[in-house]
């Protein structure tokens, strides 16, 4: 049975070699969705008989992982050296700066949040089937293994 749960965050990030406007330092209105495919649990009496995973339960390890650490930050690729270097003084007084060895694009944030939330997920019991990333309402990434 395939279940799914979606959050929005707001986050700043920036392609550093694109060839258009998005080597320009901007942000999106991401909507992130993960999709579970388990067995419907039928445990007599528990409080998650007849789900795969109590949609409040996914939307918390989603907030954990991804809103709390992401939302309203600002995602850049360790060598974009202009910016990381630029923005490095801002980290250090408290700013969400988050720094990864990737290109901030929504293929390789939706890879990342998968295999964040992968192993959170193991350890309930869950197999995640795949996280979605819209960067924009008509524009998505989807990672699965």
């Amino acid at each position: 049975m395939l279940v799914t749960k979606q959050i929005e965050i707001d986050m700043g990030h920036r392609v550093p070699n694109h060839k258009s406007k998005c080597r320009n330092l901007h942000g999106h209105r991401y909507k992130i969705e993960v999709g579970v495919d388990d067995k419907v649990i039928s445990t007599k009496g528990s409080s998650d008989e007849g789900m795969v995973i109590d949609f409040g339960d996914l939307k918390d390890v989603m907030i954990d992982v991804i809103d709390k650490n992401y939302d309203h930050g600002l995602v850049l690729y360790l060598n974009d050296f202009e910016l990381t270097y630029f923005f490095s003084d801002l980290k250090s007084k408290g700013m969400k700066i988050i720094i990864v060895n990737f290109i901030p694009t929504a293929e390789n944030l939706a890879k990342h949040w998968y295999e964040l939330i992968k192993p959170i997920l193991e350890v309930k019991k869950i197999k995640i089937k795949y996280l979605k990333v819209w960067e924009t309402p008509s524009s998505t990434a989807t990672y699965e293994e």
